[in-house]
């Protein structure tokens, strides 16, 4: 992951405050009716397909197709370890905190993102936008126990998200492309890795 997410160029355009992050139960009952996810790598690499095979092509982008068909309109739910990289924190002195998701989560070379990457930088890395969440610390809790868990890398992610369409831009000065599948976000909750306690969710 962090080898991916190092080559994108995160658009990080000044966002306004955005109503508080929805409670557990409501990112719960909007993941209760999603597929569940084991892997995201598996899903995402064949939602794309890569038939380069002559031989093979014909089944390969059959397989692809009905991949795609089976995926319309549903909803799927997975969990994303080692999710450090995509959430940055911010505590405030109020006692309130913004955490700032970049929605571009690599799976094994290819990418799940919220919306397609329309644009890319000067060196041609794609460009998302970022997703706030705020909170509010709990009670008693110091602002160096909050930032913990992102400062040792233990964070994790559990996406809900309904797949849209793949999407491909191609690298600017060396060979290959940049390909993902475009979702909706529909949920999401940071999670403490070491305990699994939820950290923050919002629900999109």
């Amino acid at each position: 992951m962090r080898a991916l997410l190092s080559s994108v160029t995160l658009a990080i355009a000044a966002a306004a405050l955005a109503p508080a992050p929805a409670r557990a139960a409501d990112f719960d009952a909007v993941a209760r009716g999603a597929e569940r996810l084991d892997a995201l790598e598996p899903f995402l690499v064949r939602y794309v397909g890569h038939c380069v095979d002559v031989y093979e092509r014909r089944t390969c982008e059959a397989n692809v197709a009905a991949t795609r068909r089976s995926a319309d309109g549903k909803t799927f739910a997975v969990r994303v370890q080692d999710a450090a990289p995509l959430v940055k924190p911010e505590v405030r002195g109020d006692g309130r905190f913004l955490l700032l998701l970049t929605p571009f989560v690599d799976g094994g070379g290819v990418a799940l993102t919220h919306g397609a990457p329309l644009r890319q930088d000067a060196q041609g890395h794609p460009l998302v936008g970022l997703l706030p969440i705020q909170g509010t610390l709990p009670d008693g809790t110091m602002e160096m126990e909050f930032e913990s868990p992102f400062r040792t890398g233990a964070i994790e992610l559990e996406i809900v998200f309904r797949p849209e369409k793949p999407w491909k831009l191609k690298r600017k000065g060396e060979a290959g492309s940049y390909e993902g599948v475009a979702a909706r976000f529909l949920a999401v909750r940071v999670l403490d890795a070491r305990t699994g306690a939820p950290i923050a969710s919002k629900v999109f």
